[in-house]
C-alpha cells in the first residue's frame, strides 16, 4: 500500500487517504440509521397488526354478546316458533357477519366449542378439527382449547402450495356459549407494508448514499486542488529557478505554512541572485584587473612598434604614386596598423575607465550636441534622427564626456543597424522623482534574443572589423554612474536601449 501511494501525486494521496474516511464514517451512520428505522417499522408494524387482531376478536365478541342477551336474558326471550324463527334468522345474520369480515388478504374469523368443532368458518363449519395439526406436527387446535385464550403461531401449509407459510392467530373465550373465538392471518401478510416501508428506507438510505458520497468526493477534490495548486505553482517556480530564472516569485497568499515557506523561498531565491551578481561583478573585476595588467603591459610593448610602422608605411606611402602596384599593399599595412593601435587604446580605455567627474549638467543640451554631431557622421547616412525631449528636464549629476561617449556609442551602434538607412528617435524622461532615462529608438535590423545577454561581454562583436569592446566600455561608465541599461529588440522590427540614470547620488 505504501509503495502504491509513493507513485501517486499529491493530489492523489489525498483523495486516496481522505476520501474513505469520509466515505467509510457516512455508509456506516446511514447504515445504522436504516437498521434502527427498519427494526422500528416492524416493531410498529408487528404491534399494528397484532392489535388488529384483538380488535377483530374483541369485536366478534362484542357481536356474539350483544346477541346472547338480547335472545337469552332480554325482553325478546321466548318459545314460539316466531320468536325461534326470527332468532334463527338474526343468527344466520351474525354468522354472515362474522364470516365476511376479512383479516388483510386471508386472514378470517373463526369459532368453535370447547370439543373442537367449527361453529363458524367460511368453508369447514361444523367439523371437528381437535386433532390438527401444523406442518411441524403441532396439535395447536388443542393447544387454544386447554388454554382458551392467547396467542399461538404455526406453520401452515395449505393445498396446492409447496412450503408452508407461518400463521398467527389470536383466540378468546366466550363464556356464555362455551366457544373460542380465533382471528387468524399470514405472518407475511402483516409484514408486507413493512417490507415496503423497508424497501423505502433502504432505497433512501442508497440515495443518501450517494448524494452525500458525490458532495463529499466534490470537496474533497476541491479541498485537495486548494492543497496542490500552490505546491504545483511552487514546483514550477522552482523548476525555472533551478534552470537560472532568478527572477520568477512564488506567489504569497494568506499566513499559513505554504505562504511562509514561498516567502522563505523568495528571500532565498533573492539571496542567489544578489551572489549571482556579486559573482559577476567579481569576475568582471578579475578581467579588468587582468586586462589592466595586460594593458599595461602591451601598450608599452605594441604601441612603440605600431608607431614605427606607421611611421615608415607613412613614409613609403608618401614616396608611392598611387598607380603603384605596390601602392596598396603599403594602404593596407597602414590601415590595420591602425586598427591595431586603436585595440590597444580600447584595452586601455576599458581596463582604466577613471572614476566619472561628477557635476550638474542639462541632459537636454547634451544630448542636442551629440546628436547634432552624430548626424554628419559618415555611419549615419540615410538615418533620420529626431529628438523628444523632456521639458523642464532637472539636471543630472554625471560626467559629461564620458556620458557623450556613451551616447555616441550607441547612437552610431543603431546607425551601424541601417545600413540601407532608417530612422533613430533620441527620448528623455523623469521616469521617477530620482531618475530619468534615454531611449534611443531605432528601426533598424533588430537583435536576436540568443544575443542580446551576450553583447555586453568583452571581446563578444557582431561586426565584421568590430572588437567587442564598446558596449562593454559603455555599460561599465553607466554602472559608474549608479545607472542601469538595458535593451529591448525584436529581429526586423527594431532596438530600443535605455539608459537609466540617477539625478543626484553621492560621487564615488
Amino acid at each position: 500500500m505504501t509503495k502504491f501511494l509513493n507513485k501517486l501525486k499529491l493530489r492523489w494521496k489525498l483523495l486516496a487517504l481522505v476520501l474513505p474516511l469520509v466515505i467509510l464514517p457516512i455508509c456506516l451512520v446511514a447504515a445504522m440509521i436504516g437498521y434502527i428505522a427498519n427494526h422500528q417499522a416492524y416493531l410498529g408494524v408487528t404491534k399494528t397488526s397484532k392489535d388488529d387482531l384483538q380488535h377483530m376478536v374483541a369485536f366478534t365478541t362484542d357481536l356474539l354478546d350483544s346477541h346472547h342477551r338480547h335472545y337469552r336474558n332480554g325482553i325478546h326471550r321466548g318459545t314460539t316458533p316466531a320468536a325461534d324463527e326470527r332468532e334463527s334468522k338474526d343468527f344466520a345474520a351474525l354468522k354472515k357477519k362474522i364470516k365476511d369480515k376479512k383479516v388483510g388478504d386471508t386472514g378470517y374469523i373463526y369459532c368453535l366449542d370447547r370439543t373442537g368443532t367449527l361453529t363458524i368458518h367460511p368453508d369447514a363449519e361444523g367439523q371437528n378439527i381437535m386433532d390438527a395439526r401444523d406442518s411441524s406436527g403441532f396439535p395447536f387446535i388443542r393447544e387454544m382449547c386447554e388454554k382458551k385464550n392467547g396467542w399461538v403461531r404455526y406453520p401452515w401449509k395449505n393445498i396446492g402450495s409447496t412450503t408452508p407459510r407461518m400463521k398467527i392467530v389470536h383466540y378468546e373465550y366466550f363464556e356464555p356459549w362455551g366457544w373460542i373465538v380465533a382471528v387468524g392471518s399470514y405472518e407475511d401478510e402483516f409484514y408486507r407494508e413493512a417490507n415496503k416501508i423497508k424497501e423505502h428506507i433502504i432505497f433512501s438510505m442508497v440515495l443518501l448514499i450517494l448524494v452525500v458520497g458525490t458532495a463529499a468526493m466534490l470537496l474533497v477534490f476541491k479541498a485537495s486542488d486548494l492543497i496542490t495548486r500552490p505546491i504545483t505553482h511552487m514546483i514550477e517556480v522552482i523548476r525555472l529557478v533551478k534552470r537560472g530564472n532568478f527572477e520568477e516569485k512564488m506567489a504569497v497568499e494568506g499566513q499559513d505554512e505554504l505562504a511562509e515557506m514561498a516567502g522563505a523561498f523568495n528571500r532565498m531565491t533573492d539571496m542567489i541572485r544578489h551572489n549571482k551578481e556579486m559573482e559577476a561583478s567579481l569576475a568582471q573585476q578579475g578581467k579588468m584587473a587582468s586586462l589592466g595588467v595586460l594593458s599595461s603591459g602591451v601598450a608599452h610593448e605594441i604601441n612603440n612598434p605600431l608607431g614605427v610602422i606607421l611611421g615608415y608605411a607613412g613614409y613609403i606611402e608618401g614616396k608611392m604614386a598611387e598607380d603603384d602596384p605596390n601602392y596598396k599593399y603599403i594602404h593596407e599595412i597602414k590601415r590595420e596598423s591602425k586598427r591595431c593601435k586603436k585595440i590597444v587604446q580600447d584595452l586601455l580605455s576599458y581596463a582604466r575607465t577613471p572614476r566619472p567627474s561628477l557635476e550638474p549638467v542639462d541632459l537636454n543640451r547634451l544630448l542636442t550636441q551629440i546628436v547634432d554631431f552624430a548626424t554628419n557622421h559618415t555611419d549615419m547616412r540615410g538615418v533620420a534622427i529626431t529628438t523628444e525631449f523632456a521639458p523642464e528636464l532637472p539636471q543630472v549629476m554625471l560626467d559629461g564626456d564620458q556620458m557623450r561617449q556613451v551616447a555616441i556609442n550607441l547612437i552610431l551602434n543603431a546607425g551601424g543597424a541601417m545600413p540601407e538607412g532608417g530612422r533613430l528617435t533620441v527620448r528623455t524622461e523623469q521616469v521617477d522623482a530620482e531618475h530619468v532615462q534615454i531611449a534611443f529608438i531605432d528601426s533598424g535590423c533588430g537583435i536576436p534574443p540568443e544575443t542580446i545577454e551576450k553583447i555586453f561581454e568583452p571581446f563578444y562583436t557582431t561586426k565584421e572589423r568590430g572588437t567587442g569592446l564598446g558596449l562593454a566600455i559603455t555599460r561599465q561608465i553607466i554602472e559608474h554612474h549608479h545607472g542601469n541599461i538595458s535593451i529591448e529588440s525584436t529581429p526586423g522590427t527594431g532596438t530600443t536601449v535605455r539608459v537609466t540614470l540617477p539625478i543626484e547620488h553621492e560621487e564615488l
